[in-house]
């Protein structure tokens, strides 16, 4: 009769309002979303500090290449410079020129020419590519008699077909003034092996482009890509006046990129440093979906922590029910020993409680 009673007053008394299964579940809501809103934020910002370091590696790279081309090229201009003072280059003496232009031949350059003030080729080696300094303003002439003490020219063509060349130009001064220009060809494959030691990194694609946005060296493909015009992007960067700037862009693979460029004060090229979006937001994503999973973890766990309390402290209210109605109805009191210190405490003072009951009903009798 008890365990009908309690289960028609439980009924009544528990429809519409929340139970104890649930008082714990706010609880637990109360404490975990604060702490994973702080996860996630902390994840956030990590993947957003992960992204500005590869952002930061690829500035550091691209500084790199434009130190380490800067350098070839001043090297390049010094041992032009120190041809330029030789005695026979201010004498014209051919015989002697020629052996300097054959030596430097050897060196890896791939053509000289010397001009006059006026832009006239004096002395060509290898002969048959006289012709290919036809054009004096390419090879800088009249900026090295305006004063300038080295010219670095854009990606040229000596032959029909793809530039192949850049040059370098130095004066020879006599009395004080540029009495000629010497020049020397170079290939742009001896950029290549700059990228390696400018710290490229795996899956990262580095180029050099020229003042027009010619590519000059690429450190992926170069037999492909080097003599051609480079993505609009990269050829806006290149005209732009800027030291340094980021863009995304589309590579000619399909693949979406972020690129960071430099530019050379020296040559005035620039260098651009690209790396696959998803590897500058692969950190990011990786942060997230570490926090998802921290996130759902602790939150099964609290929901199966939470079961198993209120599952124990139902049980418990419900042996309390039942010795109460037991009480009320002056049967004897069934009293299970609790876990629970408050719990254990009522089961305590309901069976005091009815062991007084008993008595006075003893007394009365």
């Amino acid at each position: 009769m008890s365990d009908k009673f309690l289960h028609a007053q439980s009924a009544r008394a528990t429809y519409g309002l929340p139970s104890i299964r649930s008082y714990l579940m706010l609880l637990i809501a109360a404490v975990l979303v604060p702490m994973l809103a702080q996860v996630a934020v902390l994840a956030w910002y990590y993947g957003i500090a992960c992204q500005q370091t590869i952002e930061a590696q690829r500035l550091d790279v691209a500084n790199n290449l434009v130190y380490l081309v800067d350098r070839d090229i001043e090297a390049t201009g010094g041992y032009l410079s120190g041809m330029a003072s030789r005695r026979a280059f201010q004498v014209e003496r051919m015989d002697v020129i020629e052996r300097a232009a054959n030596e430097a031949l050897d060196r890896g350059f791939q053509a000289l020419a010397l001009f006059d003030p006026d832009g006239k080729v004096k002395f060509a080696a290898p002969a048959n590519l006289q012709s290919a300094f036809a054009q004096a303003e390419d090879f800088g002439v009249p900026e090295i008699v305006g004063g300038r003490h080295l010219f670095v020219s854009n990606l040229l063509a000596f032959d029909s077909g793809r530039p192949s060349v850049y040059a370098v130009s130095v004066p020879i001064v006599i009395d004080g003034k540029v009495a000629f220009v010497l020049t020397g060809a170079m290939a742009p494959k001896r950029l290549q092996a700059l990228f390696g030691e400018a710290g490229l990194r795996d899956a990262w694609t580095a180029g050099v482009v020229d003042r027009s946005g010619v590519i000059l060296a690429r450190s992926a493909r170069p037999e492909t890509f080097v003599g051609v015009v480079a993505q609009s992007p990269m050829v806006e960067a290149a005209h732009s006046g800027h030291h340094w700037g980021v863009f995304d862009v589309v590579s000619r693979d399909g693949i979406a990129i972020k690129n960071t460029f430099v530019r050379s004060k020296v040559t005035g090229w620039t260098a651009g440093v690209a790396v696959p979006s998803a590897i500058v937001n692969a950190p990011l994503w990786q942060s997230m979906l570490f926090m998802i999973g921290i996130g759902l973890g602790l939150t099964l766990i609290a929901i199966l922590a939470a079961s198993l309390v209120a599952n124990r402290i139902v049980r418990a209210v419900h042996q309390l029910g039942r010795a109460a109605v037991a009480f009320a109805a002056g049967d004897v009191v069934p009293i299970h020993v609790s876990n629970t210190a408050h719990i254990e405490d009522i089961s305590q003072a309901l069976e005091a409680a009815a062991t007084m009951a008993n008595q006075r009903h003893a007394r009365r009798r």
